[in-house]
């Protein structure tokens, strides 16, 4: 049988690497929410470009969670 909360973070795995794989801006900005500007440019109320660096470091930490996710559900499940 398997083990409820290795199936959990198999799920959560699988869904948070997603999440970072599909939306990784949304990731950068939630992350960095309430922070102070840096430089102050552009105009009022617009955001900054993300650097594609930040998109590249959340893209392959989705790859490590969807890895970890589908190595803990296999085996949970084997």
């Amino acid at each position: 049988m398997a083990d409820l909360r290795t199936l959990l973070a198999a799920v959560l795995g699988l869904l948070l690497g997603a999440v970072c794989l599909l939306a990784p801006g949304a990731v950068v900005r939630a992350h960095t929410v309430g922070r102070r500007p840096d430089g102050g440019r552009g105009e009022y109320g617009a955001d900054s470009p993300l650097p594609d660096r930040w998109r590249h470091l959340v893209r392959a930490a989705g790859v490590g969670l969807v890895l970890a996710g589908g190595y803990f559900g296999y085996v949970a499940l084997a």
